[in-house]
């Protein structure tokens, strides 16, 4: 595992990012928990990682900070945002209203096309194993369960809710990596697909938004009734079970 760490970091220095590309890496690291929340964001230890210079860092974290993914700190430089119990519940409250909405205007607008899409999408998710041995969160799961989602609200005919919807799924994936043994239960998660899709193919809105909204709740829960134990182990800088993608190469602070 260390070894492969290690090779990646040198691979990114061997290359310049544009400015877009190191934005888009660091925002990735940050929101897939590679940086997990506290993380002391070191130029010198960046310009190591990413081989970017000091002003082009500079400029990606001021972006970073304005997105409230990474912090300023008073004469300390910056660090990745923290995680709180207020965020989440904030994150979760737009979410379950604008996923809502569109699944509302997926199942008006939708055709045999769209219906299909999310049956595969469904048969990749629920046959894909939701943990790595070491009971982290797999990353090849993510990836299908976004994919059910997106194929859920494909039709809702609002690019910018889409848009939307897909910016907050990415911010509540810190959340769930961190909490992945609480809010991710495999049983209880394939049963609310197969309802969900289920509802969306019989164009049953109101049933489809509830199932929406229960599905957001239940994982939330799960979440916040847990909420100590990776509160802990983050301040320890140790996490249950391994490290996701294994052990950050940028030491975490409190």
């Amino acid at each position: 595992m260390g070894d492969t760490l290690e090779a990646r970091k040198r691979t990114r220095a061997k290359r310049r990012f544009t400015a877009s590309e190191l934005f888009d890496q660091l925002r990735a690291d940050i929101l897939t928990c590679r940086l997990p929340p506290g993380t002391r964001l070191m130029f010198k230890d960046l310009r190591e990682r990413y081989g970017a210079g000091v002003s082009q860092l500079r400029e990606t974290l001021m972006r970073l900070a304005a997105e409230r993914l990474a912090i300023v700190e008073n004469n300390r430089g910056f660090c990745v945002a923290p995680v709180s119990r207020e965020e989440l519940v904030d994150i979760i409250r737009v979410r379950t209203e604008l996923e809502m909405l569109a699944i509302r205007g997926a199942i008006q607008h939708g055709d045999l096309r769209w219906e299909a899409n999310i049956l595969a999408c469904l048969h990749e998710v629920t046959n894909f194993p939701v943990f790595h041995e070491n009971g982290t969160l797999h990353e090849g799961w993510t990836e299908r369960n976004r994919d059910f989602h997106n194929a859920l609200y494909a039709a809702c005919g609002s690019p910018i809710l889409l848009d939307l919807c897909a910016d907050l799924r990415e911010r509540y994936g810190r959340y769930r990596r961190l909490w992945a043994q609480y809010g991710n239960t495999p049983a209880a998660t394939s049963t609310d697909h197969e309802r969900l899709a289920r509802a969306a193919i019989a164009r049953d809105a109101d049933q489809a938004a509830e199932l929406v909204r229960l599905h957001f709740t239940r994982v939330t829960a799960a979440i916040l009734d847990n909420w100590s134990a990776v509160e802990k182990a983050l301040r320890a800088d140790t996490w249950p079970g391994d490290a996701p993608n294994g052990t950050p190469e940028i030491s975490a602070v409190s």
